[in-house]
């Protein structure tokens, strides 16, 4: 049966970065790549986002906003947030049943305050990161979704899957294995991946900043491990995804900054 009616990609904000300074073999330059949000419809469950992008929310604090801008290399504006993107389509932000969150940034969850109802799902680590609230960062504390938002935490999948050749723990996220999560270690503190069966789409997050850090086999640089959190995890991890993508070269690679559709 058909679960997945529709999928599609919004960008939600762009960063400028200079590839060649974050991979050893490549000669991209600085570039302005997309903030990613990912929309499917689901048969049963409506429409579903894969993280919610930027808004104007996290210029609240002035001080922590200029530093965070600064650091990142942002550029947004309200025409740029999903909702309102997605009210450009027909969509009225109510029409979003369920956020499925990768990671805590405030370009991952820069939006969740302003959807009116929905489910918060992921991994049981990043919903107590929100629950907890403790950032020291104030640009991401302005992110915090209001507390009568639902959360749930996803849980192991028990049945076989080829993702569990590569990752210790593999989660069922709605309950019936039409959206599988892993663990992506290394970037941050707590980092989920996902993985759509129906139509061999992998969302790897910032598990790498492009798509072609894996097809074109590139090397990570010493800045690019120094801005991660564990980076010794995060090698690992991206050597998993690269092995993926070798062995299974029909799954599409997707993650925060792709430019691809």
């Amino acid at each position: 049966m058909k679960n997945i009616i529709d999928f599609k990609r919004y960008c939600c904000g762009k960063e400028k970065i200079v590839l060649s300074d974050m991979y050893k073999n490549c000669n991209t330059g600085l570039c302005e790549l997309p903030i990613n949000v990912f929309r499917i419809e689901h048969k049963k469950f409506g429409n579903i986002l894969f993280n919610s992008g930027c808004s104007n929310l996290i210029s609240k604090n002035p001080v922590t906003y200029t530093k965070y801008k600064k650091k990142h290399n942002l550029s947004f504006d309200k025409n740029d947030t999903i909702i309102s993107q997605l009210d450009n389509e027909g969509f009225d932000a109510v029409c979003i049943k369920k956020v499925i969150l990768t990671h805590c940034d405030p370009e991952c969850c820069g939006c969740l305050p302003l959807i009116p109802n929905y489910e918060l799902v992921s991994n049981a680590k990043i919903l107590a990161i929100l629950n907890c609230g403790s950032f020291s960062d104030g640009v991401m504390k302005s992110t915090v979704p209001k507390n009568s938002i639902p959360r749930r935490a996803i849980v192991p999948y028990s049945k076989n899957t080829f993702l569990k050749d590569y990752f210790k723990w593999v989660y069922d996220v709605l309950g019936d294995g039409s959206i599988l999560g892993f663990d992506l270690d290394g970037h941050c503190e707590a980092m989920t991946g996902y993985f759509i069966p129906e139509i061999n789409v992998f969302i790897g997050a910032d598990a790498c900043i492009t798509e072609k850090a894996v097809t074109e086999n590139y090397i990570p640089t010493q800045k690019l491990l120094d801005l991660q959190a564990y980076p010794d995890y995060y090698l690992e991890t991206f050597e998993k995804i690269k092995k993926i993508h070798s062995e299974h070269p029909e799954i599409k690679m997707l993650f925060s900054h792709s430019e691809i559709e």
